[in-house]
């Protein structure tokens, strides 16, 4: 039986191949009607928007805001269904059985649908304010 010895080419060269392909695949580029702030520039955008394009910007920050914990709180949901269906096998270090598993996620469920509310009307207020005549 003969014994094929690669070297050090082989993986070289499948790990250019591998490069090379990861260069073709397209890039997604973050969509520019729904600005990421950082704390520091939303604390600063909220204390001192006077126009519209500020107010415009605010809003869709916090559309999109809500629209990430109306996600976030469906997936907890989804969790919070599926531990309510397991039984109270899973057990801790100290003999506790997951029971209470489903109502953790069911309480984070209702906690991200409240700030995604509140999310919500914070947009609704600053499509608002965007709205009324520079005047007032």
């Amino acid at each position: 039986m003969t014994k094929t010895r690669y070297g050090w080419k082989q993986p070289v060269s499948l790990v250019i191949a591998f490069l090379a392909l990861l260069s073709c695949l397209p890039v997604t580029a973050v969509a520019e009607n729904s600005p990421v702030l950082s704390k520091q520039e939303l604390k600063t955008l909220r204390a001192t928007a006077k126009t519209p394009a500020d107010q415009q910007k605010l809003a869709a920050y916090y559309r999109d805001r809500a629209q990430q914990l109306t996600q976030k709180a469906a997936e907890f949901t989804k969790w919070a269904d599926f531990y309510a269906m397991q039984p109270a096998t899973i057990e801790s270090k100290q003999g506790i059985s997951c029971g209470q598993c489903a109502g953790h996620y069911r309480y984070f469920s209702r906690l991200y649908q409240q700030e995604a509310k509140d999310s919500e009307v914070l947009a609704a207020h600053y499509e608002q304010l965007a709205q009324r005549p520079a005047g007032k």
